[in-house]
C-alpha cells in the first residue's frame, strides 16, 4: 500500500513537472518541418530549440523527430505527441477564454485559412472595408493547403471548396463555385460573345490544377470538357494562369468571381458541368471568442448567395449573374 502511494506521488510529480512550454516548441517544430523556421517563428535562436527538443526526448525517453539536412520528419511517438499537443493547446486557449478577463476577446489576432482563388479574388479586396470597421481586429490570412496526420492548421476560421476532415470542426456549407472559360476582349476567341465549347475547342486554354482535378474527379473520360481539360496547360499558379489570360497569350478557366476584381477579362464559355461547394469550419473556441465571431459573420455575408448571386448553388442563375460592381471599385 505504501508503494502505491508513492507511485502516485511520483506520478504527481512527473506531471507536475512536465514543461508545457517544451511542448509548446515541439508543436511548433513540428507544424512548420524545420529547427531554424521554429526559432524564427518564436524568436529563439537554432541551437536553442535543438536543445530544448533534445531534453524532451530525455525526459520523455524517446525519439520524436527523425533529422536530416533536409529538415526534421516526426516519429510515430512524435505524431503521437503532436496529436496530445494539439488537444493540450485548444485547452490552454480555452482555458485563457473562460477564465481570462473577457474584455480582451474583441480585440487580437485572427489567423484565417482560406481557399487560394477565394483569397487573392474575392476575400483580400474586400479586409481593408473590414479592418475599417473592426480597427481592433489583426486578421492574418493565408492560403489554405489540406492538412497531414502531421500538421494541421492553428487558424481560427477557415473557407475552403474541401470539406474538411478534422471532426474537431464545426463544418458549415455556404454557396457553390461555379467556372467559365476567360479572355481578354481582343482575342479571337471573344469577337462573338458568349460561345459553346466546341467552338473554341482548338484554342489555347489554361486550367489552373484545382480545377483540373474536380473536372477530372467528376466527369467521365469521354465528355468534352475533361477532354479539352486534359489536352489544355495546367498551371500550379494562379496568379500565372490569370497573367496569361490578361497578357492575351491564352484562353483560361476560372471561377467566376473573378469577374469582380478583374473586369478587363470576359466571360466567353460558361461551364456549369463542375462547381465546388465552399465550406466554413472553425474550432468550437472561436465560437467563444468575439474577434472571431466577428471574422465569421464577416465570411457568411462575403458569400451570402442572396447579395452575390455568383454564388448560388443553381448554375443557370449563377452563370447569369452580372460581375460584382462593388468589387471592382475597391480593385
Amino acid at each position: 500500500m505504501k508503494r502505491g502511494v508513492s507511485a502516485l506521488q511520483g506520478d504527481a510529480m512527473q506531471a507536475e513537472l512536465f514543461d508545457w512550454d517544451k511542448i509548446r516548441v515541439f508543436r511548433t517544430v513540428a507544424h512548420l518541418g524545420s529547427m531554424s523556421a521554429a526559432a524564427m517563428r518564436l524568436g529563439g535562436s537554432v541551437p536553442t530549440v535543438s536543445r530544448r527538443m533534445s531534453d524532451l526526448e530525455a525526459d520523455l525517453n524517446t525519439q520524436l523527430f527523425h533529422r536530416s539536412t533536409r529538415g526534421i520528419e516526426l516519429t510515430e511517438a512524435g505524431r503521437i505527441l503532436l496529436r496530445h499537443a494539439n488537444v493540450m493547446a485548444d485547452v490552454i486557449e480555452a482555458v485563457q477564454v473562460d477564465v481570462a478577463d473577457q474584455q480582451g476577446t474583441a480585440s487580437g489576432i485572427v489567423r484565417l485559412d482560406a481557399d487560394e482563388s477565394l483569397l487573392a479574388w474575392w476575400i483580400v479586396p474586400q479586409v481593408a472595408a473590414f479592418l475599417k470597421t473592426n480597427p481592433g481586429i489583426d486578421l492574418r490570412v493565408s492560403a489554405w493547403t489540406p492538412p497531414t496526420p502531421e500538421v494541421a492548421s492553428i487558424a481560427d476560421a477557415f473557407l475552403t471548396l474541401e470539406r474538411p476532415v478534422q471532426s474537431d470542426l464545426i463544418t458549415r456549407r455556404l454557396g457553390k463555385v461555379h467556372y467559365a472559360i476567360y479572355a481578354i476582349p481582343t482575342h479571337p476567341a471573344a469577337s462573338g460573345g458568349l460561345s459553346k465549347l466546341a467552338s473554341i475547342y482548338s484554342a489555347r486554354c489554361v486550367f489552373p490544377r484545382p480545377l483540373a482535378d474536380l473536372i477530372s474527379e467528376t466527369l467521365p473520360a469521354s465528355d468534352a470538357l475533361r477532354q479539352f481539360c486534359e489536352r489544355s496547360p495546367i498551371s500550379n499558379s494562379l496568379a500565372a494562369a490569370l497573367a496569361e489570360c490578361r497578357g492575351g497569350a491564352s484562353l483560361c478557366a476560372l471561377p467566376t468571381f473573378v469577374e469582380a476584381a478583374h473586369p478587363d477579362i470576359q466571360r466567353i464559355c460558361p461551364i456549369p458541368e463542375v462547381r465546388a461547394d465552399i465550406w466554413m469550419s472553425f474550432p468550437e473556441r472561436s465560437r467563444r471568442l468575439e474577434r472571431c465571431a466577428a471574422v465569421l459573420d464577416w465570411l457568411r455575408g462575403l458569400m451570402d448567395a442572396e447579395d452575390h448571386l455568383c454564388f448560388r448553388q443553381n448554375p443557370v442563375q449563377a452563370l447569369r449573374a452580372e460581375p460584382e460592381t462593388t468589387l471592382r471599385r475597391q480593385a
